[in-house]
């Protein structure tokens, strides 16, 4: 990342009569959750299934504040484990699968180094919750918990304008820690955290 960054901010530098400096701008955006922690202890695969949206709107300069709005899932399938179920009087040996699926809102301040550059390199902060869900699913039982939390998303990525068009793309990398907790059966978490990887479009305003 830091390397594409890099070499990137080199040609804006050489390409910047086919750029201009945006008002605002909007994402759509594919996106893969890699777990950490106790979210890896959780589900130990990465997501491959999640998407977000986001509007920025530059305020001074390189500076931007704005919002996200994404939907991820990350699920993995364990075989052969033991479950006792007190209420039922039974035990049960069989393949569970564990899922859970987040919806984060947050409100974003962004820093972009050359606003102005066909490539910009930015750093942000966003700011604000998530709704999740845990799923344990044992045969035909599904054990669940929900829950709402506060998070913040440090991230490092780039803008890259296609010349004049209005069109771009965005790459982004981030790490997002929230005070979500998963308590299901036997399994205790809190403060789960993952690593997110962005790649998706972009509509530019000038």
């Amino acid at each position: 990342m830091i390397g594409f960054l890099a070499i990137g901010s080199t040609r804006a530098q050489e390409s910047s009569s086919l750029s201009f400096t945006p008002s605002a701008y909007y994402t759509f955006n594919y996106m893969m959750t890699f777990p950490l922690g106790d979210f890896h202890d959780w589900v130990s695969q990465p997501g491959f299934y999640g998407f977000g949206m986001g509007g920025r709107y530059f305020v001074k300069k390189g500076l931007a504040v704005g919002w996200d709005v994404n939907w991820q899932r990350v699920t993995k399938e364990y075989d052969n484990q033991t479950f006792t179920i007190p209420d039922k009087g039974i035990a049960i040996n069989a393949t569970n699968y564990r899922f859970t699926w987040m919806v984060p809102f947050q409100a974003v301040v962004e820093y972009h180094l050359n606003p102005g550059k066909q490539v910009s390199p930015y750093i942000g902060l966003g700011i604000g919750g998530d709704y999740m869900e845990h799923h344990l699913m044992i045969q035909e039982y599904d054990i669940y918990q929900d829950k709402w939390d506060f998070s913040l998303t440090p991230e490092i990525g780039a803008l890259v304008k296609f010349g004049m068009s209005g069109w771009g793309a965005l790459i982004a990398a981030n790490y997002k820690w929230t005070t979500n907790d998963i308590t299901l059966y036997e399994t205790k978490s809190s403060n789960l955290s993952m690593f997110n990887i962005k790649i998706g479009i972009a509509f530019v305003l000038r």
